[in-house]
């Protein structure tokens, strides 16, 4: 019987991976700055990959490589949670100088998604939502139509 023989396959990519993934991870913890972190992180994601495959086709170690993507996946989620909180404080942020602004989007969608109007399809019904919703944002309807 033959010894398994592994190579280096897949060594340099998972390194490159890896180092990627540490810089955005550190990044990512970083208030404010965190978003900045799916650029490393969206790119050690990808060397990672490179790396198990290149590490299964050459009969390589694929320790490294699998190391990476998951260092790099969880700054990528941490990063993508730093958007999530910011983009929901600047909607907060705007209802407080506007407290309409949930009204107003409130009546939108019921007006886009009203039972009476069966003709419509659902791609219209969104067409019109969307469309409602892009007065609102942009100021244009100030009041909401009251219901008669």
């Amino acid at each position: 019987m033959e010894p398994i023989r592994t190579t280096t396959e897949g060594q340099v990519t998972g390194i490159v991976g890896i180092v990627l993934g540490v810089i955005s991870l550190i990044v990512a913890f970083i208030p404010c700055v965190g978003i900045v972190a799916f650029l490393p992180g969206g790119l050690a994601i990808v060397f990672s990959v490179i790396s198990i495959v290149q590490a299964s086709r050459g009969n390589g170690a694929k320790g490294l490589g699998i190391a990476a993507l998951i260092v790099s996946i969880l700054a990528t989620l941490l990063a993508a949670a730093w958007l999530v909180l910011f983009s929901g404080l600047i909607i907060a942020n705007e209802s407080m100088n506007d407290p309409k602004t949930f009204e107003r989007i409130e009546q939108g969608i019921k007006e886009a998604f009203k039972e009476d109007e069966d003709d419509l399809s659902n791609k219209q019904r969104i067409d019109t939502l969307e469309n409602r919703l892009r007065i609102i944002e942009e100021g244009k309807d100030q009041e909401p139509k009251k219901k008669e």
